[in-house]
């Protein structure tokens, strides 16, 4: 080899080490429910590595905390439930990719047993997270004693920190989420039980994940590839050994108890189609938000959905 050769070679060998060097991973930001199971069976069967992909996933106690990191730019990916996921969608600089989760028996409303009716509730502590699919559940349910939100106190508190208020007796009620519903049946005693789950006050719940519009734009193979990751995902879900063998698998990965992940997944419909009712209750979580002066002004649904990824990885997702 001459000295050109040898020279050429070394350049060429040191720009590939740079680029490998300098490539950054794909960053996805989730709540840590089973709900969003996809994206941490997706981590875990390796199904990013298997597109090409070097996933970081990292899980937050809920989705509207993990808002605040996709926000802040420290994550290219968000996984939510949909009313977290639309605070995102009014701007147009984030748009919804996917949605890979479906269920009539996630959300909960825990109170004290046989007083939960309209003359209870009025002017209670009610606990939940801000800003999360909880004040949607809250809402639905309150309508259904024919009250509204303005008919109770609201009290921001984490999952976990709801589990103690209800309890200890520092609010009336909780609007939660599978499985800390179990945990406040448990610690009290069967004094507090579960009022209604959100099926029966009238919606499913749809997790997805969103991506920055500048992303799909300028890198729309990662995004395909992170889309293809997901549908490989929910295919696992629904084909490999049921819920309890799927709930030992993620429980191992969130560290969570097997039985606790089994509970929210037994109760989990895995499809990636975007079907009318995914879209009805996307625009019915809207109108609640411009309802309560929560967003700014209305999403814009022509523009908030982009399902270019998902018609390439199956175009029969997308009807």
């Amino acid at each position: 080899m001459n000295f050109r050769t040898l020279l050429t070679a070394l350049i060429f060998g040191a720009a590939i080490l740079s680029t490998a060097a300098s490539a950054e991973p794909v960053r996805i930001f989730a709540g840590s429910s089973p709900t969003f199971a996809p994206v941490f069976v997706a981590d875990q069967q390796g199904y990013f590595k298997e597109e090409g992909l070097e996933a970081v996933v990292r899980p937050f106690p809920s989705g509207a905390e993990a808002i605040e990191g996709f926000r802040s730019g420290a994550a290219d990916f968000l996984v939510a439930a949909d009313v977290p996921l639309s605070y995102l969608l009014t701007g147009g600089d984030v748009v919804m990719v996917a949605q890979f989760s479906q269920s009539s028996h996630f959300m909960v409303v825990v109170g004290p047993k046989e007083k939960m009716e309209a003359a209870d509730i009025k002017g209670k502590k009610i606990g939940l997270v801000s800003k999360s699919a909880g004040e949607y559940m809250l809402s639905r349910f309150l309508d259904s004693k024919g009250l509204t939100l303005n008919d109770v106190e609201r009290i921001n508190l984490a999952p976990f920190d709801q589990i103690s208020a209800l309890v200890q007796g520092d609010v009336y009620a909780v609007s939660s989420w599978k499985p800390f519903d179990q945990k406040m049946v448990q610690l009290s005693r069967g004094e507090m039980i579960p009022a209604a789950w959100n099926g029966q006050v009238g919606f499913d719940i749809y997790s997805g994940i969103v991506a920055k519009r500048e992303l799909l734009e300028k890198q729309p193979e990662t995004v395909e590839k992170v889309v293809r990751a997901l549908l490989k995902a929910t295919k696992y879900l629904e084909k490999s050994g049921g819920v309890e063998a799927n709930a030992a698998d993620l429980a191992a990965y969130l560290k969570a108890p097997p039985a606790d992940v089994q509970s929210v997944l037994e109760t989990n419909k895995w499809d990636m189609h975007v079907s009318k009712d995914f879209l009805d209750g996307m625009k019915s979580v809207g109108q609640f938000l411009e309802s309560q002066k929560l967003i700014a002004a209305p999403i814009d649904w022509q523009k908030a959905f982009d399902w270019t990824a998902l018609k390439a990885v199956d175009a029969s997702l997308v009807q």
